[in-house]
């Protein structure tokens, strides 16, 4: 599936392709990973040089970089992609709040709260935008968590075009305060009723 994937992509979201490689790619007719994989080795080697096999590999979906699997996590998040583009700012609003308790449950059951909160928004032209909002203390609630969001998504309503993907992170772990009650998280909706 890596493959059929990454054929739809536009070659700006593949690692290693700046904006300059970018824009040379679209002057050769390369704007997706369908384009590129369809251009052979050669063109490629002639083209781009040394970095020629990594365009190569990639439009194939093929990487060979190594994987960590524990390395330390720097962030959790959730984003969904809507069935159409949004404009209406309550149906916007009402898929940030999905994604934050999607987050919010990682937070809890993994006892780890962040700082800062990101809120990122692609519109249906694939435009990318994020919005984020750090603060001293760890977001510690649920409902300080909804807060940030809903005003880091506020920020850009009404939208001045079609928003396809909406996705909210939270990032920048700390302790929460001593003071804060953890809630198990089988009774956490029954204690914020």
């Amino acid at each position: 599936m890596g493959a059929e994937w990454v054929a739809t992509l536009p070659v700006s979201r593949f690692h290693g392709v700046g904006p300059v490689t970018a824009e040379k790619m679209k002057r050769l007719g390369i704007e997706t990973g369908a384009d590129l994989r369809a251009k052979s080795r050669e063109f490629l080697d002639r083209h781009f040089g040394s970095s020629a096999g990594w365009y190569y590999a990639i439009a194939r979906g093929e990487d060979y970089r190594p994987v960590n699997p524990n390395r330390v996590r720097k962030s959790s998040g959730s984003e969904t992609t809507f069935e159409r583009d949004l404009t209406d700012p309550a149906e916007i609003e009402a898929g940030v709040l999905r994604m934050v308790d999607d987050v919010w449950r990682w937070c809890e059951t993994c006892s780890r709260f962040g700082r800062t909160v990101t809120v990122k928004i692609k519109y249906g032209d694939f435009k990318q935008i994020t919005r984020r909002r750090s603060q001293a203390e760890v977001v510690a609630t649920l409902d300080n968590f909804q807060n940030l969001a809903r005003d880091l998504i506020r920020s850009v309503l009404p939208p001045t075009k079609g928003i396809r993907l909406v996705g909210v992170t939270v990032s920048n772990f700390g302790e929460p305060p001593a003071d804060r009650e953890v809630a198990l998280p089988m009774f956490a909706k029954e204690q914020a009723a």
